[in-house]
């Protein structure tokens, strides 16, 4: 009867180097992040209600193409500004902040209630917004006027 040769075993020091060697080959690629080569500028965004300025709301740019996006909260003037948003056109969605959370069994400090009626609705969700912003290579500068929107 003839025997079967085995095939020798690997030590464990070259399965690691082997392993070393694959996760180094993929990570090679992984560099950058998907779509961080394309152009980018800042956005600054300001929110009125007449000649009122909506402060304290979430503002979002998507776009529904790439699905990049960013946000930021509407200071006291109604402005924000959005960091390195890449070209192209987003629709701009704008909402009340969210309250405050509540902590169980802690005396929490009385809270005014939001006035969120400068908000309409449809500038809510992307589905509905009527807000555009194209972001451009020279000055991204926006004003919107939410009782022209609502």
């Amino acid at each position: 009867m003839k025997s079967i040769p085995r095939k020798k075993y690997a030590p464990p020091q070259s399965l690691f180097t082997g392993l070393l060697l694959v996760l180094c080959i993929c990570l090679a690629g992984c560099g950058q992040s998907p779509g961080s080569a394309k152009p980018r500028r800042d956005v600054t965004i300001q929110i009125t209600s007449g000649s009122d300025p909506v402060a304290e709301a979430q503002i979002d740019l998507v776009n529904e193409q790439t699905g990049e996006g960013g946000g930021g909260t509407l200071d006291s003037l109604g402005k924000a500004t959005i960091a390195n948003v890449a070209l192209g056109t987003y629709t701009l969605t704008i909402n009340p902040p969210a309250p405050e959370p509540v902590i169980p069994g802690i005396e929490q400090p009385a809270t005014k209630p939001q006035n969120d009626s400068a908000i309409p609705k449809p500038v809510r969700t992307i589905k509905t917004s009527p807000l555009k912003v194209d972001v451009k290579s020279d000055a991204n500068e926006f004003t919107f006027d939410l009782k022209a929107a609502g």
